[in-house]
């Protein structure tokens, strides 16, 4: 046929192997995930030192003014609220989640159990 150096069609050239890919593997591009803050963290980086104050409120029905007038040291205000139902957690009036409240060293806290 030729000379011993014939090319075949659809032959890579020099320097690419199969496929179209670089015959020397340690030259391939590589793409790493994006090692710094995304978008959405560097939108709220500035909101997150940003203290707010957090309600946990037990509701209590039919409590009139007589009532409010009528407190005193000691007294016990019943709610309509069962021990193990969960109470709501809001921030400046906006409902976050529902909690259950805990004794922890003698101290009141809330377990988050669903978000609202």
């Amino acid at each position: 046929m030729g000379s011993g150096s014939e090319s075949f069609a659809g032959a890579a050239p020099p320097g690419v192997g199969a496929k179209g890919l670089p015959a020397d593997v340690s030259t391939v591009p590589t793409y790493a995930e994006p090692s710094g803050p995304t978008k959405r963290e560097e939108k709220y980086a500035l909101l997150k030192g940003i203290p707010i104050e957090v309600d946990v409120s037990i509701p209590v029905r039919r409590f009139q003014v007589r009532s409010v007038l009528a407190l005193a040291v000691g007294q016990v205000i019943a709610s309509r609220w069962l021990e193990g139902e969960d109470v709501p957690l809001a921030a400046h009036g906006a409902q976050l989640a529902w909690s259950e409240v805990e004794v922890i060293d003698q101290k009141l806290a809330v377990r988050i159990t669903r978000l609202a």
